[in-house]
Formats: C-alpha cells, sequence, structure tokens
C-alpha cells in the first residue's frame, strides 16, 4: 500500500523481503512513499516478482537487508536483482539500494585456485543501481568500498550507539573483542570520552576462536563489534572480564545456531534493527536516511 499519492510522490521505497520493517520508516523520514514489493514462491522454488505501482520518472529506493528467514540470503539477491532490473525497463528514474546488512563481503579474495570472490562479483552485479547504502558493512582484506564498490556508500551506527550508550548504560568501559573491531569501538569511545581497550583474537576454525588479552574489571562493560553471528567471538572476549554489568553490542544481530540462547545468560544483547529481532534497541534509519539527503 502506498503511503501517500503518486502525484506527490518522488521517491519510492520498495520493501522487499528483508527490508518490510524499514521502508516506511525510511520514506517518512527522507520524503516519499512506500509499499511492499510483490513476490511469490513457485512450487519448483522460483521466485515470481512484482512491482506493485507505477515507477516511471521516480526516484526507486529498494530496501533488502541478507538474512536469512522464510527466504534465504541467495533468494533475497535474486529478487533484488530481478526488481531492479525491472524497474529501469519500466522507467525509473534512477535506481537505489539500501542494504542494511549486506552480505558477500567475506570472501574478498581468492584463497584457493578457482575459487569465486564474491565480493567483487558482488560490486559488479550492484552496478545496475546509481548508489548502494550499506550499515557498518565487515570489509576484511579489502578495507573500504572504493577498492572494489565504487557505488557503494558505508554507513556508520557510531552516533546511534553513543546515544544510546550515554541513555541507557552511562559510564563504562568499552572493549572490542578483536584488532577489526577498532572500527567500531574506537569512534563511539571519541564521541562519549570514554577508554576502550582491544583483545586479541585467534581464529582456530570457521566456528571455533580463542582470545587473548590482560583480563578486565570494571563496574560495567560494553563489549563493541559488528556482527553478533554465532556469539562465540563474545563469549570467548567474556572470559578475561569482569564488571558488574556486561553487555554486548553490534549493528547487525544474525544470531545463527541459536547464539541468542547461549549469550542471554552471559550479557544484556543490544543490536540494531538491520535485521529485525527481539533484541534490535538502535534504530538505524535516522543513520540512513541522513545519507541519503547528503547525497
Amino acid at each position: 500500500m502506498v503511503s501517500r499519492s503518486s502525484k506527490v510522490c518522488k521517491n519510492m521505497f520498495v520493501a522487499c523481503s528483508g527490508g518490510k520493517h524499514l521502508a516506511s520508516s525510511l520514506a517518512r523520514k527522507v520524503g516519499g512513499c512506500s509499499c511492499v514489493l510483490d513476490s511469490e514462491i513457485f512450487p519448483d522454488s522460483e521466485l515470481r516478482i512484482r512491482l506493485p505501482k507505477e515507477v516511471r520518472n521516480w526516484n526507486v529506493y529498494f530496501v533488502q537487508s541478507f538474512y536469512p528467514d522464510k527466504i534465504d540470503v541467495n533468494d533475497k539477491l535474486v529478487e533484488l536483482l530481478f526488481s531492479a532490473e525491472t524497474a529501469r525497463e519500466l522507467g525509473a528514474k534512477n535506481v537505489y539500494l539500501i542494504a542494511p546488512y549486506l552480505g558477500y563481503l567475506r570472501e574478498d579474495f581468492r584463497f584457493r585456485k578457482g575459487e569465486a570472490v564474491s565480493a567483487k562479483i558482488l560490486a559488479k552485479m550492484c552496478r545496475i543501481f546509481k548508489k548502494v547504502y550499506v550499515v557498518d558493512p565487515h570489509l576484511h582484506r579489502l578495507k573500504t568500498f572504493s577498492e572494489f564498490f565504487p557505488n557503494a556508500k558505508k554507513i556508520s551506527l557510531s552516533k546511534e550507539m553513543s546515544e544510546y550508550i550515554k541513555s541507557h548504560i552511562g559510564e563504562c568501559l568499552l572493549v572490542g573483542p578483536d584488532d577489526e573491531s577498532e572500527q567500531w569501538v574506537k569512534p563511539v569511545a571519541e564521541k562519549l570520552g570514554l577508554e576502550y581497550k582491544i583483545l586479541d583474537k585467534h581464529r582456530i576454525s570457521s566456528r571455533k576462536v580463542k582470545t587473548r588479552g590482560k583480563r578486565m574489571n570494571a563496574d560495567k562493560v560494553v563489549v563493541i563489534d559488528d556482527i553478533i553471528s554465532t556469539g562465540d567471538t563474545l563469549i570467548q572476549a567474556s572470559k578475561l572480564i569482569k564488571a558488574k554489568e556486561l553487555y554486548f553490542m553490534a549493528a547487525h544481530g544474525l544470531f545463527s545456531e541459536k547464539a541468542l540462547s547461549k549469550l542471554r545468560g552471559k550479557a544484556k544483547i543490544i543490536v540494531s534493527n538491520t535485521i529485525p529481532s527481539k533484541v534490535s534497541k538502535i534504530d538505524c534509519v535516522s543513520a540512513i536516511a541522513r545519507e541519503i539527503k547528503l547525497k
């Protein structure tokens, strides 16, 4: 259902299967209309896609977060690309992607002969979009989008995280569970004027890590990372922390392999709503809207 008359609408925010919880809020913040993509799964698992409203001469923003639910991540990618190409065929003025959580970024290097470098392939597939907005992407060896994804824009939730800590937690020690996490911990610490420490993580396998560092003792400790997936990194970090109040905070809560249940007995968990969950307490909409308005 469209939130305003199409006669006054310049921006259309289309909720794909992974963006239904955000599209209408973004439309209100930025200014424009929202609608839900019409999609169906055929018995043979193929997708049928239909844009529910006229898009000719509109700026069309597809909102798609890549997390598994009733439609898996691979189907979400097909859904998005089919929808975007359809919008272009039907005369959309510009086509954009808002991907609060964007997958397929971990494989940014060919580790073994014949292996697909999914991050670079994804960037090529997304050339259809004038701009791709991504919240706190997990970049590994390729440290910036400009190296492989020239039309992508990184959006930080450091402002929203620091505001949450200030309002709901107060004075605390900030901790990053590994070297990579400093890029998310440091901006929050600077905004709050707080001390932070970074631990050393050694990865044993895709699901097992060991964390090293000095043991810490504080009244309140907030461990900040970009993604909570299986939760093992945070569990290992917590073994070096003694605190009256312990918090795990991240931009994205994937909570794979029953991670939320495993973590709840160890700390209070806070994530944003890039992926909807019971512990999504930080709203990413304002951060995304700021970047869109700056374009």
